[in-house]
C-alpha cells in the first residue's frame, strides 16, 4: 500500500510540497481509548484515523455553518480556560 502523497502547490514556477500541520487536542478518556485501541488493532496511526475521520465529516457537511450546528448539537463547546480574576 502506497503512502498518500503530500499536497503540492505551485507558486509561480516553484513547486512547494506542503508539510503536515501538527495539532494537539484534548479528547475524553473514552474517545482516546477507542482511538488507541482502533489504531493498534487495525495497524493504523492515530493521526491517520483522525485525518480521515475529519475529512469524511467535512465532506459530508459542506458548509462551516452547517458543521458548526452539527458539532454544537453533539456537545462541542469552546474549551478555553476561564479568565483569571
Amino acid at each position: 500500500m502506497k503512502a498518500k502523497p503530500r499536497a503540492v502547490t505551485t507558486v509561480g514556477s516553484l513547486i512547494v510540497r506542503e508539510s503536515p500541520v501538527k495539532l494537539s487536542v484534548n479528547v475524553s478518556p473514552d474517545v482516546g481509548a477507542r482511538l488507541r485501541r482502533l489504531a493498534f488493532d487495525e495497524r493504523l496511526s492515530e493521526s491517520s484515523i483522525v485525518e480521515v475521520a475529519l475529512g469524511q465529516l467535512f465532506a459530508k457537511i459542506a458548509t462551516d455553518a452547517g458543521l458548526g450546528r452539527f458539532l454544537r448539537e453533539h456537545g462541542a463547546t469552546l474549551r478555553r480556560p476561564a479568565p483569571r480574576r
